[in-house]
């Protein structure tokens, strides 16, 4: 059994944490349930030690380079100086930082939060579970035909993959998604 994050029962968001994420950023509610699942994906506990922490923002920030330390901005969104920060604290760093404010690095952050991998490239597996999370939290019931999550994903890839390697490249996602307004709308709405 997962450790409850700071002491909570649940690590579901509550109503009134997404309403204070959304008035302190210009993330939608979308997207902050989405890096949310991710986040508890990628991080069972809920909680983020200092060098998990370390480890999962140089993933989402490979080529940000920052005026201070890692340890310094954790010991900073570290409020409560247990150790330990959960998506709330995480998220405080993201919503922060100037990098997500055009549309390429947002693109961008979208592409590492998908790259489910690591390997710094979204497959057709990928891309079909992504579409499919899409189509849950959208409602969407009728998968059929062209709507099928694994269809949309191989038409989808073979429409940006400009390498031809069946899989697509960070540049080639943000490319796609910024040239391609149906794809961007399915894979990134609200950008």
């Amino acid at each position: 059994m997962s450790k409850h994050r700071k002491g909570r029962a649940s690590m579901d968001l509550t109503p009134k944490e997404i309403a204070a994420l959304l008035q302190a950023s210009r993330i939608t509610e979308e997207e902050i349930q989405h890096w949310h699942s991710d986040f508890l994906h990628q991080n069972p506990s809920g909680e983020l030690d200092k060098k998990t922490f370390i480890d999962y923002y140089k993933k989402l920030h490979p080529q940000h380079e920052l005026s201070t330390s890692f340890d310094q901005i954790f010991d900073t969104i570290d409020v409560n100086r247990d150790g330990l920060i959960d998506f709330n604290e995480f998220l405080v760093v993201v919503v922060l930082m100037d990098r997500l404010n055009d549309l390429g690095s947002r693109l961008s952050f979208v592409f590492d939060m998908w790259d489910q991998s690591g390997d710094e490239q979204i497959d057709q597996k990928e891309l079909a579970n992504v579409i499919s999370a899409i189509y849950d939290r959208a409602g969407v019931i009728d998968r059929k035909g062209e709507r099928d999550p694994k269809r949309r994903a191989k038409d989808i890839i073979a429409k940006l993959d400009l390498s031809g390697d069946k899989k697509l490249s960070k540049d080639e996602f943000i490319t796609g998604c910024k040239t391609d307004p149906v794809i961007r709308n399915l894979l990134a709405p609200n950008f």
